[in-house]
């Protein structure tokens, strides 16, 4: 009796297989996940006992990944996803968006963005990885999220700005050893991970003093002067957020890029090319840019 125990395929480990295969990157796809690089890699091992070959090769220090294997998992996880959905309420008269934390306020505060496709839909507010899950259980039809640095975009996609905000003595706070301090997204986040590497490429000393996946939260320290934070243009504009005595402490912007996927089976694209340009075109509604402070912020 042969006593070796042949490895199956879990979609745990189909789904890391997806994520090299959208970010080429080992650890991009543990970033995109929340795990371990070294879990990735063990997923990976998985797969290539499981089906006799590699997924990717290395040429360098690039990652190729092997087209006709990386369909069939894209295959396989469609598949996973369509059963999921069989017997899902088509009557329901009412469409589910899920909308990422740092754009719900623009939503609640302007609601009237939706117009007459406000009464059709229900929305559903969560942190860009948690949507990604609701999206993947059939829980929302449609999401606009940020993207991942590395992450393949949908077709309809758009960026938008974030300013360093804080009050205007922490300028000088930036001198001192401790550096700037920051309020930022969890790091296994989009927009977490894209401000960890903006700072890391503009050399900036900071510390995080806290980890939030909740705008307004963010702007609440922000507005009580106890750290700095990227925060949209459009927050300037909000009746329930008070900025006032903020400026900006870096110069320059952080750019984000913001995808909507919707499932074709609920929406048809119409619909969801309508819905991403009106919530596109009040996120375009930006004011100048605040005057950045004279400061001395430490560079590494």
């Amino acid at each position: 009796m042969n006593g070796h125990r042949q490895d199956g395929l879990s979609f745990a480990t189909l789904r890391a297989a997806e994520a090299v295969i959208d970010t080429k990157s080992l650890t991009g796809a543990a970033l995109k996940l929340g795990i371990s690089q070294p879990a990735i890699s063990m997923h990976l091992g998985r797969l290539e006992r499981a089906i006799g070959t590699s997924l990717i090769k290395r040429v360098g220090n690039r990652i190729i990944v092997k087209e006709e294997i990386s369909r069939l998992i894209r295959q396989m996880l469609e598949l996973e996803r369509r059963l999921k959905t069989v017997g899902y309420e088509r009557s329901l008269s009412r469409l589910k968006l899920g909308v990422c934390t740092y754009c719900a306020p623009l939503l609640a505060e302007r609601g009237r963005v939706l117009g007459r496709m406000r009464d059709a839909l229900t929305l559903r507010v969560a942190d860009s990885r948690r949507l990604e899950e609701m999206y993947e259980e059939g829980e929302v039809d449609a999401v606009f999220r940020a993207l991942y640095p590395l992450e393949v975009a949908p077709e309809l996609t758009a960026e938008l700005s974030f300013e360093w905000v804080g009050t205007a003595h922490l300028a000088d706070f930036a001198g001192g050893r401790q550096g700037l301090p920051l309020v930022l997204p969890a790091p296994h986040s989009p927009l977490g991970a894209l401000a960890r590497d903006w700072l890391r490429e503009h050399e900036i000393v900071y510390d995080v003093i806290g980890e939030v996946d909740d705008i307004m939260t963010a702007v609440g320290m922000v507005a009580g002067g106890l750290a700095v934070s990227p925060l949209p243009p459009y927050l300037r504009d909000s009746p329930p957020v008070d900025l006032d005595g903020c400026v900006g402490l870096l110069p320059g912007r952080l750019q984000a890029r913001y995808g909507m996927f919707f499932d074709e089976r609920r929406f048809s694209l119409r619909t969801a090319l309508d819905i991403f340009e009106l919530v596109r075109e009040a996120l375009g509604e930006v004011p100048p840019p605040i005057v950045v402070a004279r400061q001395r912020v430490a560079n590494r």
